[in-house]
């Protein structure tokens, strides 16, 4: 979070974050190879700066952008099947769960709650302990874009029963939009939730 804080002011070398921040260098190219590969941060030549994406998350408050960051280290340690289209994983889920408990996010929650965009992919969190029970049952082949993606965690989040399936509640679905947000601006809308200040392009969409 330091980091981001300092590429807030300015664009900087690895060098001068390492002297910023007090880190190793090691650290300090560790933890830039990471926003970089979440999208928080780009590379121009020698110096980093935000990624657009970042300036737009970081006009939020400081607890929805550290809850998007937990968030997005979560989705990170996802397992993505494919299983034969986002209709299937839903019902993969519903018919292997036999006392598991699961919680459906993101996409799919978005949609369940509002019918608008048919989402890509299942989203659900499962219980660390569970997962090769889940993947065993579900028989989905690991993909780079699964139609099934299976969230682990220690403890399953706080959820509403939406057309008896579990989905997260508003306020987590709110942070799971924004941290993708191209079509989770669309989401956020449909929802009738704040959405942040989005670049001119996606304000014409929301606004046809």
């Amino acid at each position: 979070m330091f980091i981001l804080w300092l590429l807030s002011e300015r664009p900087c070398t690895p060098s001068e974050i390492e002297s910023e921040a007090s880190l190793p260098r090691a650290s300090v190219y560790r933890y830039l190879s990471e926003l970089e590969e979440m999208g928080w941060i780009v590379k121009k030549g020698k110096f980093y700066m935000l990624s657009d994406r970042a300036r737009v998350l970081l006009n939020l408050e400081a607890r929805e952008v550290l809850g998007i960051f937990l968030l997005e280290k979560m989705f990170q340690r996802a397992i993505k099947l494919r299983v034969g289209g986002w209709e299937r994983g839903l019902e993969l889920m519903e018919s292997c769960s036999k006392g598991r408990k699961y919680v459906l996010g993101y996409e799919t929650a978005a949609y369940l709650r509002t019918g608008y965009q048919v989402p890509s992919a299942t989203f659900a969190y499962i219980k660390e302990e569970d997962l090769d029970y889940w993947i065993s049952c579900v028989k989905g082949e690991k993909a780079l874009m699964g139609d099934l993606v299976l969230i682990p965690v220690r403890e399953l989040p706080a959820f509403d029963l939406i057309g008896n399936k579990p989905v997260v509640k508003i306020s987590r679905l709110k942070l799971e939009l924004l941290s993708f947000l191209g079509r989770g601006v669309l989401d956020l809308a449909a929802l009738r939730l704040p959405v942040p200040p989005v670049p001119e392009e996606m304000t014409d969409v929301l606004s046809s």
